[in-house]
């Protein structure tokens, strides 16, 4: 049986995709500060809780930012989840012309890669959302359209990249580091040491 060699840059794998969801949550809270900060003079601060999910929570937190914010709450985050969605996009874009040649990875790939899944996994998320609960998915509003073909570009890109784009060997890289790596991150951040380190307090 031949054994398995693991060399550093698998190491770097493991590592930066043990540190995913604690990287990308913590990089939604500081965007969310920072653009609150540009467009809305620090109006959130005061309402916005810095957790573990990198999303604002609390119905009352909400609806005290809707009546801060007025009618600019729904132009605030489109413009951050949209900023989201093209900083994955762009990321995706760059993998694709690098791998698309060299057919392997360097560490600025595997970096690129962890980006762009920033937005797939929250895009899959709303698919598995969209499978329990389909009937609180409404298309009835054009952001609603958008937002369900941003989705769908999310994941035909993530298909390309995959199955198109990458060789087996680069496939089973995906398989053997980061995918495993991604699960333990989740339930060590989310299960674990998320709500420890930066619980939820809601009012």
């Amino acid at each position: 049986m031949k054994a398995i060699k693991i060399s550093k840059q698998h190491l770097f794998v493991l590592c930066l995709f043990l540190l995913f969801f604690p990287i990308k949550t913590q990089f939604y809270n500081i965007t969310f500060i920072t653009f609150d900060a540009v467009l809305n003079s620090g109006a959130l601060s005061d309402i916005y809780t810095y957790n573990y999910l990198g999303w604002l929570i609390g119905c009352q937190e909400i609806l005290e930012t809707q009546k801060v914010l007025g009618l600019q709450f729904d132009f605030f985050y489109s413009v951050v989840s949209n900023f989201f969605f093209i900083l994955s996009i762009i990321a995706s874009i760059i993998l694709y012309k690098r791998i698309h040649t060299k057919q392997n990875f360097k560490y600025m790939d595997w970096i690129l890669l962890a980006v762009f899944s920033f937005q797939l996994f929250e895009t899959l998320e709303r698919l598995l959302d969209f499978i329990a609960y389909p009937e609180y998915f409404l298309l009835e509003t054009l952001s609603q359209w958008i937002s369900l073909l941003k989705n769908f570009g999310v994941l035909m890109m993530a298909f390309v990249l995959f199955f198109k784009t990458c060789n087996p060997c680069m496939r089973k890289q995906i398989i053997m580091y980061a995918l495993p790596a991604s699960i333990a991150s989740y339930i060590l951040w989310f299960l674990i040491l998320g709500p420890m380190i930066l619980p939820i307090i809601t009012r």
